[in-house]
């Protein structure tokens, strides 16, 4: 059992952070999938539109779950829709650099945007766009 109440209710909101990521992260996957082996689009194109699929994942997820916000939408979203374009943005350099400039296999890209994406994104939201409840 973890003492410290601050260390606690950061585990819990990581353990909610990563339950909502993994829904988003299904979202884009199967985009990507979709657009990259089905529609011949290139990944790192793909994967911009994979991510802004899942962006309806993340925000209600994250505003409810993830943070329990109390911020109106009108703050939250325009806070959310700038930081989720530095994560697409991100998530667009690394597919860029991996998939097109390396050629290598574009599931190694999305392999990397879920490691790094996901912190930079979890470190904006907490600080920029909602406000806890915690």
């Amino acid at each position: 059992m973890i003492e410290h109440p601050k260390l606690a209710r950061l585990l819990g909101r990581l353990a909610r952070f990563a339950l909502v990521g993994v829904g988003a992260t299904l979202v884009h996957a199967g985009v990507l999938a979709i657009l990259v082996s089905g529609l011949s689009m290139r990944p790192s194109q793909a994967t911009v539109v994979g991510f802004l699929a899942a962006v309806n994942v993340s925000y209600f997820g994250h505003y409810y779950l993830t943070y329990q916000s109390r911020e109106p939408h009108t703050k939250a979203a325009v806070r959310f829709v700038m930081i989720a374009f530095i994560g697409a943005a991100a998530n667009w350099l690394i597919f860029a650099v991996i998939s097109d400039a390396m050629g290598i296999n574009y599931w190694v890209a999305f392999a990397a945007t879920i490691v790094i994406v996901p912190v930079i994104v979890f470190i904006l939201l907490g600080r920029y766009s909602f406000r806890s409840r915690e």
